[in-house]
């Protein structure tokens, strides 16, 4: 199911960012009489030939292959941190952080364990190395918890910034694509009498042009996904700290009450 949801997404994302680039060049087809002093209306009402989707993607170039794998691992990247690791559900059940705090506060340390090694979320796995260490200082007990989920907080940040990569690199190669371009079209110019054949110098500068909107048109939506999934992760660290201040606090009350009784 996950790389069936994957392959629907990408295939999307590659039709939607390569149709600007394919209306922007139909609006650009436009019939020119070749003789503007003698008119023809048959060559006035002859349609230029349509570009397909093919060979706009064939006029950017040998770039638009690195561009086209950068779109597709942007896409899978931003499917799978949306989709699957950014889910409410992998960090947190309210219900069962009630339950743990209420076995804390009785005193009930082995069922709080329990049930903590019972679930996969991220807050029960900081829960559970707490309550194993809960015979020490305050200190050790906030340090242990915060590694547990500075670790799940950096997994997701980390593969965050593996968006952001794409987003940097995708400009630098329409940049690229920009710049062959333009090689090949002066190299007609000095080589093939290019000033005389319109047709050929166009190819570069056609080249030139379609790269460098490829490379922006991967960019923009993929450095959007990043700050927005960069702001979810901040909520869900700012949420699991909430959570996680609330059991030590718990637990150090249980503790106290325990040495009090003892």
């Amino acid at each position: 199911m996950k790389k069936r949801l994957c392959k629907v997404g990408i295939i999307l994302y590659l039709l939607i960012s390569l149709l600007y680039i394919g209306e922007i060049a139909l609006a650009q087809q436009q019939n020119i009489p070749t003789d503007l002093s003698m008119p023809q209306p048959e060559q006035q009402t002859t349609k230029a030939p349509k570009m397909t989707l093919w060979n706009l993607l064939v006029a950017g170039g040998p770039v638009m292959i690195p561009l086209g794998l950068a779109s597709i691992i942007g896409t899978a990247l931003i499917i799978d941190m949306l989709v699957f690791k950014l889910k409410a559900k992998n960090f947190s059940d309210p219900k069962l952080v009630e339950e743990v705090n209420k076995l804390i506060l009785e005193k009930q340390y082995d069922k709080a364990m329990e049930l903590c090694k019972n679930s996969n979320l991220a807050i029960m796995k900081a829960f559970l190395a707490g309550i194993e260490k809960r015979d020490y200082r305050k200190s050790d007990i906030e340090a242990v918890i915060a590694e547990t989920l500075d670790k799940v907080i950096g997994d997701l940040t980390q593969e965050n910034m593996y968006i952001n990569s794409v987003a940097v690199i995708a400009p630098m190669l329409g940049l690229l694509g920009t710049v062959t371009g333009m090689i090949n079209a002066f190299n007609v110019i000095a080589f093939q009498a290019g000033l005389g054949k319109p047709e050929l110098l166009a190819k570069g500068v056609a080249e030139a042009l379609i790269t460098t909107a490829a490379g922006l048109i991967i960019a923009i939506p993929v450095m959007s996904f990043y700050f927005f999934i960069r702001g979810k992760i901040r909520n869900i660290a700012t949420h699991l700290s909430v959570l996680a201040s609330d059991f030590i606090d718990n637990l150090c009350y249980s503790k106290r009450g325990t040495t009090q009784e003892e």
